[in-house]
């Protein structure tokens, strides 16, 4: 598949990446979603070899492991805990169910 550049003005790329340097990382990353999924409306397909990127993966992984690792992490786990525990108390939860292929089967 061949990139299209042609019909793009002159600084445009670069005015971009200026913008996308000057987000704050969270919404850099919904820039990148959102550039996915128009890709994604454009092509009708997510098999493109400009849209690999498996460092996303492991660098989301890294944050991951590494809040749950921290106390901050630890201490949103409890209270997400705690909230859970407590609407199953009060009765505001229903269980789950799930399909014989583990999937949620809707109630």
């Amino acid at each position: 598949m061949q990139i299209q550049t042609e019909v793009y003005p002159p600084g445009f790329e670069r005015t971009i990446l200026t913008i996308l340097r000057h987000l704050p990382p969270e919404r850099g990353q919904q820039l990148l979603t959102f550039a996915r999924f128009l890709a994604f409306e454009t092509f009708q397909t997510t098999e493109l070899d400009f849209l690999d990127d498996e460092t996303e993966e492991t660098d989301n992984d890294a944050r991951w492991d590494a809040l749950l690792a921290s106390d901050v992490g630890q201490n949103a786990l409890d209270r997400l805990a705690d909230e859970a525990l407590a609407a199953i108390r009060a009765g505001e939860s229903r269980p789950i169910a799930f399909g014989a292929d583990g999937e949620i089967v809707p109630r």
